[in-house]
């Protein structure tokens, strides 16, 4: 009911154009329907000197920051929220009027809800982070990035990453912070035992008959079968096989009967090697994606297609098994290589002032530098975002120490457009819970029929919140 009531509630507030409604306490004050521009001159981010900038604004310029990453102070540089704080001080202390506070506001969605509510409540922040899912969903409040953060950074972002930050009218609504996509992980010695190498594996029936022949050579599982909590990994399979999830407009679903049953060809592959053993499946325990990650890193199964984060943490604790890791780019379905992304994006309020934006604009370039990625590389995990960090020394450097780092960036250029909705979260999460009762119930689910039942209630969603 949460989510359904959220995903309404977003449709509502979107419609509206809430969008110049207000901005976040401690944000220089604008009031619904007065002029946001401040006391200075527009100009573009490619010209404007901040320091001149900031020092010919009469008062404060208070910078509010909402995130998913709580500040941790005791793991200090390990803790995503901290280093967005540290990053922040370093940023504004080149000038005298600026403050930046970053606020950890919950998760993706609590921070889409206290989103929505600071619309209507005309209390925004300056700039906020959101799912790359959900991004289209906010360009109500967003402002067009271009306007406030430097071309030559926007640039240096790797385009793909891009693919589903840019609205139907051409405004891009956000920049990638921390981002991940979908990676098959291999156990080497699994796939030799069973007479196949990494780079053997092209596709999905090459996965499959991989994960055959590791279960008839060692009698373990050949594969895990994983959706995570928003079923990427299901909407990505679609892709790859061809199709999408719904019509550029958002108003059509194109995965069912109409459209060759396109989101049933890969769950039809991995209930038969469900039934056949070669394929396992975690649901059922109380944490699915750690019983996914213990029985790929203790061994016990060779392979899986899960979120390019945490591959040093696996890497590692396979290594302690007596094993070696090795990866590649999600293999192609019948219509090639294809997959969704997510993660981390900053977008940038419309309701704040011209200052606030132009400044927080600076900040999101700074960020996007390539010792700021390397950072965030380095000590959180994270993806390295842009060309200059791949290109630096240290970007070179973790290549060259952790090889398996490279299948993420070969996976880039494949990264699909997600669903152009406000209504996804909502749908995603029948849809997972679906996937998740498939998981259980392979022996006898009928897959084109749960297939059936997910696109009605996809279509009954698009209806309900139609205006």
């Amino acid at each position: 009911m949460k989510k359904k009531m959220f995903s309404v509630f977003l449709s509502i507030a979107l419609a509206a154009s809430l969008a110049a409604c207000g901005s976040s306490a401690g944000n220089t004050a604008v009031d619904a329907g007065k002029d946001n521009s401040g006391t200075s001159k527009q100009g573009s981010p490619d010209d404007v000197d901040l320091k001149e900038l900031a020092a010919n604004y009469d008062g404060e310029i208070n910078i509010v920051l909402w995130g998913k990453d709580s500040i941790d102070p005791d793991k200090k540089e390990r803790s995503r929220g901290w280093q967005f704080q540290r990053m922040a001080d370093e940023y504004a202390s080149q000038f005298d009027n600026v403050t930046i506070e970053y606020i950890n506001q919950g998760s993706y969605d609590d921070v889409a809800e206290k989103i929505m509510a600071g619309a209507t409540a005309n209390d925004l922040p300056t700039a906020f982070i959101a799912e790359e899912a959900s991004v289209k969903g906010f360009s109500g409040v967003a402002a067009d990035i271009r306007d406030y953060v430097p071309s030559e950074v926007i640039q240096d972002f790797m385009p793909g990453l891009l693919v589903s930050m840019i609205d139907e009218n051409d405004r891009l609504l956000a920049v990638p912070c921390a981002r991940s996509l979908p990676v098959l992980y291999a156990n080497q010695e699994m796939l030799d035992e069973a007479g196949w190498t990494i780079e053997d594996i092209k596709t999905n029936e090459d996965m499959m008959q991989a994960a055959k022949a590791v279960y008839e050579a060692t009698g373990k599982p050949g594969y895990i079968m994983f959706w995570d909590t928003d079923a990427w990994h299901w909407e990505s399979e679609i892709y790859a096989d061809g199709g999408s999830v719904l019509s550029e407009d958002g108003q059509t679903v194109t995965f069912g009967k109409d459209n060759d049953y396109v989101g049933a060809k890969f769950l039809e592959m991995v209930q038969e090697g469900l039934k056949e053993g070669y394929v396992v499946s975690p649901y059922g325990t109380p944490k699915p994606g750690d019983t996914r990650d213990e029985l790929f890193t203790t061994g016990e199964a060779a392979m899986m297609l899960t979120s390019s984060n945490s591959m040093p943490k696996r890497a590692d604790a396979l290594a302690e098994s007596g094993y070696t890791m090795v990866t590649a780019v999600q293999p192609a379905g019948e219509g090639g290589i294809s997959m969704a992304g997510g993660g981390s994006n900053w977008m940038i309020c419309e309701s704040a002032s011209y200052e606030e934006k132009m400044i927080v604009g600076g900040y999101l370039a700074y960020i996007s530098s390539a010792d700021c990625v390397m950072d965030m590389v380095e000590n959180n995990g994270n993806m390295m975002v842009t060309t200059s960090a791949q290109e630096s020394e240290r970007g070179k450097a973790l290549l060259t120490e952790k090889p398996y780092y490279q299948a993420v960036y070969d996976s880039i250029e494949y990264l699909h457009e997600r669903p152009n909705t406000t209504s996804w979260v909502e749908m995603y999460t029948y849809a997972f819970d679906k996937l998740e009762q498939f998981s259980l119930n392979y022996e006898t689910t009928d897959v084109r029929a749960m297939i059936d039942e997910i696109q009605q209630k996809f279509e009954q969603i698009i209806a309900d919140n139609a205006w």
